[in-house]
């Protein structure tokens, strides 16, 4: 009689099949996956199959020697207030941009810029910005500078002074006081001749003007009164020199002054002679 039959030997078999089949599953899978990702990458982003440029490769160089000073001889003139401010090219820049004090004033494809917006006695800073074709720039370079005082002899005397007088010699003053003058220059800019007037006075006069120093005679009444209380005309003789100076409204202007006034008073009708002398300081109002 046959033996019967048994299933030990066919265990192996089984298991191979297994083992087949899971690995053609996995294999199907990934091919599945490959032929998902094939047809998904029109919407996978560009920028993430390209590569990043390097940002500092072209990153323009910083401006080098960066100056900043006065142009040509500065006068009473404003339109000889001018700044210079130059610095050496930039490889691969195509121009510059430049600020002062924070606010940008002009873009040039040169190595210099004329300002003519400033004044005398001031400090400014100066920002330069080297700027590419494609308008990419460098890190900015500063430089400072403070503009010097013009001389005193060319500060122009102009508008409405307080005058604090002190009595250095007179027959009937035995103290000082304070009295407001007017000048009036006889030009359009810059130091000249100037007319006076003292406010609520009638004396007028014009003092004319060698460099810092004024000296001038006026005449109508003053100070003095005859022995009666009235007004008398008096001849007065003004000489100061300015002190000091700064700019004003675009000018440079004096803003104080020191001197002495002198008031001559001819006898009235044998009634009244004076002569009084005073040394004073002035002190500009605007």
């Amino acid at each position: 009689m046959p033996p019967a039959p048994t299933t030990a030997p066919l265990r192996p078999m089984y298991t191979k099949l297994l083992l087949l089949g899971l690995v053609g599953a996995i294999a199907a899978s990934g091919v599945a996956v490959a032929i998902a990702l094939l047809l998904a990458r029109p919407d996978i982003p560009a920028e993430l199959h390209v590569a990043t440029p390097d940002a500092a490769a072209s990153r323009l160089m910083a401006v080098e020697d960066l100056r900043a000073e006065e142009e040509g001889r500065w006068t009473a003139d404003p339109g000889t207030w001018r700044l210079s401010v130059t610095w050496t090219p930039v490889e691969g820049a195509t121009g510059y941009v430049i600020s002062r004090d924070g606010r940008r004033l002009d873009e040039t494809g040169g190595t210099e810029f004329i300002d003519d917006a400033v004044t005398p006695e001031r400090r400014y800073r100066y920002e330069v910005v080297a700027v590419g074709a494609d308008r990419n720039r460098s890190k900015p370079a500063r430089v400072r500078i403070r503009t010097d005082p013009l001389p005193k002899s060319v500060a122009r005397v102009q508008g409405r002074w307080l005058i604090k007088l002190k009595v250095e010699s007179s027959s009937i003053f035995t103290s000082g006081g304070r009295i407001v003058v007017t000048f009036t220059p006889d030009c359009r800019q810059g130091p000249c001749a100037v007319g006076w007037g003292f406010e609520r006075l009638g004396n007028t006069g014009t003092a004319r003007n060698d460099g810092a120093h004024y000296e001038g005679t006026g005449f109508g009444g003053f100070l003095t009164v005859d022995c009666h209380g009235d007004v008398v005309s008096s001849t007065v003789t003004l000489e100061f020199r300015v002190v000091k100076a700064h700019t004003v409204r675009e000018a440079w202007r004096a803003t104080e002054i020191s001197g002495t006034l002198t008031e001559s008073v001819p006898s009235v009708s044998n009634c009244l002679s004076a002569n009084n002398r005073w040394s004073f300081t002035g002190t500009a109002q605007g």
